[in-house]
């Protein structure tokens, strides 16, 4: 039976991270295909290429969980977002069930797990994007921030209770271990839906944790990179970090190594370690947050991208990105960003947490020749299978089309933004 109308689900409707831009991209992708795509997000404004592309947007106009006024609101309206699945409800009531799949790309931050209950309750076929692990962990990252390691505890059990393994302060932790009760009570978040892994890593950290049977796709992310040839890594010096500054991101652990290997180090991106990352390393640069452009300026002007996080990072845009302009990567044995790692031919892979072995390969990459040898192959090596948006849209049409669903052409959708609450 043929399938037409796609309904993406995510927190904000607008660009607020790597999860959204992937939501969004995908979308206009689809409607630009021809599909009827409708967009349900929690947090506006709505990104103007959402209806440039023909997507039908229904925004709650609602705030999402760190910058609610009203704290007790804001905390139960976390733990289930009674609006968000009224207006999913609604939009779901509205769709040919012949001709409709379901795809979650992020509730956490606002839309809460009352929209995987309804997706469920709904008999259609669901796909969910496990951009992180809020779905199997508490925390959403099968990672304890205090002690700075991994947790395999299965979740909701007597020691992931007593662990206080939040990045704030326990009561967080009590607070989504309540929020992922109550969606545990109404059967298991992900129960009946096709989980979408974006890399090999992942899904042998989710394994333990999923039911026997629980359908798998890979579909990994797209990246948004123009071609325009290998950099000059070998007149460049500085070595760059993009992303959170925040401790399972492993900022201050590259200061460290940095500071060890004598090499210059910039920081883009903004985050709770910022302090410590310039007492690790007084000389260290931080640039904050720059626009895109910028970070793929910045990215041209760096020896080496270094991903230097201790979680289960799940893809490593920056890592991708840095690749495709032919510049050499550093990246935790931890994180998923590995299997774009040749050693020694486009990069180096460390030992997650060990600043002395990252100083190490650090220091290697700083022989001109090496780094211009490498910056070539990562440039070569990407774009003979860049990660592309049709590649992403080809993948994305012959997973849904495992529920059935033919990808064929329908009228444009109506553009709108729904209803505030």
């Amino acid at each position: 039976m043929r399938r037409s109308t796609v309904v993406v689900i995510c927190d904000h409707a607008h660009t607020s991270g790597g999860l959204a831009r992937v939501a969004i991209a995908g979308a206009c992708g689809l409607a630009r295909r021809g599909h009827r795509v409708i967009f349900v997000a929690a947090v506006g404004p709505v990104e103007d290429e959402l209806i440039a592309a023909g997507v039908t947007v229904v925004c709650l106009g609602q705030s999402d969980l760190l910058n609610g006024r009203n704290r007790l609101e804001t905390a139960a309206r976390g733990i289930w977002n009674a609006t968000a699945a009224k207006y999913l409800r609604s939009v779901i009531d509205a769709c040919p069930p012949e001709d409709t799949v379901l795809h979650i790309h992020g509730w956490a931050k606002a839309l809460s797990p009352s929209v995987a209950w309804i997706c469920r309750r709904s008999g259609l076929p669901v796909f969910f994007t496990l951009h992180d692990y809020f779905a199997l962990c508490p925390n959403g990252a099968f990672f304890d921030f205090q002690k700075g390691r991994n947790c395999e505890l299965k979740a909701l059990s007597p020691a992931c209770l007593r662990t206080h393994c939040d990045a704030r302060a326990y009561h967080h932790k009590l607070w989504r271990s309540a929020r992922f009760a109550v969606a545990a009570s109404t059967r298991s978040l992900i129960d009946g839906m096709t989980l979408i892994t974006l890399s090999e890593k992942q899904r042998a950290v989710i394994a333990p944790h999923i039911p026997a049977g629980t359908a798998l796709a890979h579909v990994p992310n797209p990246i948004d990179v123009r071609d325009l040839g290998p950099a000059p890594v070998e007149r460049n010096r500085e070595v760059l970090f993009v992303g959170r500054l925040s401790r399972e991101k492993g900022p201050v652990l590259l200061a460290e190594a940095a500071r060890k290997a004598g090499v210059p180090v910039r920081f883009i991106g903004d985050g709770g370690e910022r302090s410590a990352i310039v007492e690790a390393f007084p000389g260290a640069s931080l640039a904050g947050w720059l626009p895109a452009e910028q970070v793929t300026a910045e990215i041209r002007k760096a020896r080496v991208v270094v991903l230097p996080s201790h979680w289960y990072e799940t893809f490593g845009l920056a890592v991708h990105e840095a690749l495709a302009n032919g510049v050499p990567v550093i990246v935790s044995d931890n994180t998923a960003a590995v299997e774009a790692v040749a050693p020694g031919r486009n990069g180096f892979v460390f030992r997650s947490g060990d600043s002395d072995d990252l100083a190490a390969r650090l220091r290697d990459l700083a022989d001109d020749e090496t780094a211009l040898r490498m910056g070539r192959e990562a440039y070569e090596r990407y774009w003979k299978a860049p990660f592309t948006l049709d590649r992403h849209l080809d993948r994305l049409e012959e997973v849904y089309g495992t529920a059935g669903w033919a990808a064929k052409a329908c009228p444009p959708a109506v553009h709108a933004v729904g209803a505030r609450a």
